[in-house]
């Protein structure tokens, strides 16, 4: 039963942050040109590590000789992430044209190809190449035998990858292998593989308030910084500058965490009679079970909403107007891309091809 909580709770987790994404691109690709909004740059800074540490939890397993840090089953993984990515990815290129929409992002062969931002894709190749990296450090992780031991093999390996992308930061392999990205996110993804191998001590960590009020603070601290950079001359150095939301993962996850596993295992509990509560949850957790089918559908869903732009500028992009238009229009795109997403899956090979579902027949 507490396994089935721990689960439950994550996939809410999961939905609330996938919901946040398609609230991020309604301003940024919808009504366009609202990006300076508080409402947007505080869920930029919010979604993706949730999901990278959820994918680094699971992608710990113990191996068939009892060794800890097994290597991850990458083409179980390039099935799920690279073969949608490049498939989906294709069809929105020749589909954009027809969208109405005025995107920021180069939705172009160039775009997906030689932009960071991979036609607005490059979440599922960032993660595929942060696994690979993890599958090349499982040996290292191997020889650690402690948690503290294991930290600093970790920090290693940042540092490591931090140079290589500071390197070549002004060269265009950097942006071709998304390396900013893949250096931003690798500390949640790690936090993740260790939080699932010291379960207990993560688990301690989570029910701390000490913990929970230390992390907060330093959240909100470093939030201002990442929302406000200009105002802060250190952070025209690029190694701070990348090193920064990897810090604000790790103090994020804890507050996230704290805040929805007992929402979660008050109003999914087996025991208790439907509610509204209860109802609302489990769309959260359903959302969050498909949350790589709507990451990689909802696009073709988004539409022009250029007309709101006067008047939400109009109301100085406050965090309220901003937040009930982009929540009410990423609840009607969400449940139109999920009705899109079971029509799809009832085929298993578009399941796989356009959604990185493997379905078992």
């Amino acid at each position: 039963m507490a396994e089935t909580k721990r689960l439950r709770y994550f996939d809410v987790m999961k939905g609330i942050a996938i919901f946040m994404v398609v609230m991020g691109h309604v301003l940024t690709m919808c009504i366009r040109n609202v990006d300076s909004s508080i409402l947007f740059k505080l869920i930029g800074q919010i979604h993706m590590p949730l999901f990278f540490f959820i994918s680094g939890y699971f992608s710990y397993k113990i191996a068939s000789d009892g060794q800890p840090f097994a290597l991850p089953n990458l083409w179980t993984r390039f099935k799920q992430l690279i073969i949608p990515f490049f498939v989906v990815s294709t069809i929105w290129i020749y589909y954009f044209p027809h969208s109405g929409l005025q995107s920021p992002i180069d939705s172009t062969w160039r775009g997906l190809y030689l932009s960071i931002t991979k036609n607005g894709y490059w979440f599922t190749p960032c993660l595929f190449e942060i696994i690979l990296i993890y599958a090349g450090g499982a040996y290292i992780l191997r020889k650690c035998k402690s948690i503290i031991s294991e930290c600093i093999s970790v920090s290693i390996l940042w540092i490591i990858l931090g140079c290589v992308t500071f390197v070549l930061s002004d060269h265009p392999v950097c942006d071709i292998l998304g390396l900013e990205p893949t250096y931003s996110f690798f500390p949640a993804f790690m936090y993740g593989v260790l939080a699932r191998k010291h379960n207990d001590l993560f688990e301690r960590l989570i029910k701390s308030n000490t913990a929970y009020t230390i992390s907060l603070l330093v959240c909100v601290i470093i939030m201002y910084i990442l929302m406000y950079s200009w105002e802060f001359h250190f952070m025209a150095f690029k190694p701070i500058a990348w090193s920064m939301p990897g810090l604000l993962h790790i103090f994020m996850v804890i507050v996230a965490i704290r805040l929805i596993k007992p929402y979660s295992e008050k109003v999914l509990d087996e025991n208790r009679r439907v509610s509204f509560s209860s109802s609302i949850a489990c769309g959260w957790e359903y959302m969050g079970k498909e949350s790589l089918s709507i990451y990689l559908l909802h696009y073709f869903f988004l539409f022009p909403l250029t007309a709101l732009q006067e008047p939400l500028r109009g109301m100085a992009l406050d965090f309220i107007p901003t937040f009930v238009v982009s929540f009410a229009t990423a609840a009607v795109i969400i449940t139109i891309t999920l009705g899109a997403n079971y029509i799809i899956q009832k085929s298993p090979i578009l399941g796989l091809l356009l959604t990185g579902k493997i379905i078992k027949r």
